[in-house]
């Protein structure tokens, strides 16, 4: 039994207890024996790249954050620092490190829903099916923690919009008090969508002001792609299709539309114009 395969296992063992699952709940959403994950997870058995890439999907996790001893596994609060001082943010850096610090000490959420990332719209619409809402406005807040996400007050002094880590105990979600209420939903909402999309950063913060993206060239390890799919997972989420045909069916005005979704009247307009009914 070599000390590698042990360290994997604890982690195997950790991801899967933050889900609340027995080992025979993760075996059935493998289609393995419950034997064969109490072997990984006691280093009886080594895991081979298939098995762990299935694993960790499966857990939510990326198949590096299995693996003991990699830059990855660097601690948060250094990790977020690094993010601030790669964008000349240093007066950002110290109040990002004490944020991480405090999130890192909060328990852990029981996980009410467990959605497995597909696409945007379909990850979208498969967590409203499992949380069964079916009408607006979203219950964004509900929805977060019934994922297994917290969502953290604090009081940044710089131009941060909204950020997510993912810790060992659960992922974590701010956003500034300061924005109108319609924009905090939809931030909170694609900061979820990082989370539940699987996107492989342990961290994503949305810088504004003149530290967003395009103000002054993109930042270091931007990824538009994992952005885009965040906004569309966000749109689908508190604007689902369905609900907002059955809405338009009553009222085509843009701003009543907004008031009964709780989105600005620009999101609901890119919305109706998505969907082909403007």
């Amino acid at each position: 039994m070599s000390e590698s395969a042990v360290q994997i296992g604890r982690l195997i063992r950790e991801a899967r207890e933050r889900r609340a699952w027995s080992q025979g709940d993760l075996a059935a959403r493998l289609g393995r024996t419950q034997t064969a994950v109490s072997y990984w997870e006691s280093g009886r058995r080594v895991l081979g790249v298939d098995d762990l890439v299935v694993l960790a999907s499966a857990l939510g996790v990326a198949p590096g954050d299995l693996l003991p001893d990699g830059d990855h596994r660097r601690p948060i609060p250094t990790l977020l620092r690094a993010v601030a001082e790669r964008v000349d943010a240093h007066v950002l850096a110290d109040e990002l490190e004490k944020f991480a610090v405090r999130a890192s000490g909060l328990p852990s959420l029981p996980m009410r829903w467990h959605v497995s990332p597909s696409s945007p719209r379909d990850t979208a619409e498969a967590l409203l099916s499992a949380a069964k809402v079916v009408k607006p406005p979203v219950p964004i807040t509900r929805l977060v923690e019934g994922c297994g996400v917290r969502i953290l007050d604090w009081n940044f002094q710089g131009d941060i919009d909204a950020l997510v880590v993912e810790l060992s105990t659960g992922a974590v979600i701010w956003v500034n008090p300061d924005h109108a209420e319609t924009r905090r939903r939809f931030s909170t909402a694609h900061e979820l969508g990082h989370h539940v999309l699987r996107h492989a950063d342990r961290i994503y913060v949305e810088f504004g002001g003149d530290l967003a993206p395009g103000a002054s060239g993109d930042h270091p390890g931007y990824d538009w792609r994992a952005e885009k799919a965040a906004n569309e997972f966000a749109a689908n989420l508190l604007m689902p299709a369905v609900m907002v045909r059955k809405e338009y069916e009553h009222t085509s005005d843009l701003k009543r539309l907004a008031k009964v979704f709780h989105v600005s009247p620009a999101a609901m307009s890119i919305r109706l114009t998505n969907l082909q009914l403007q």
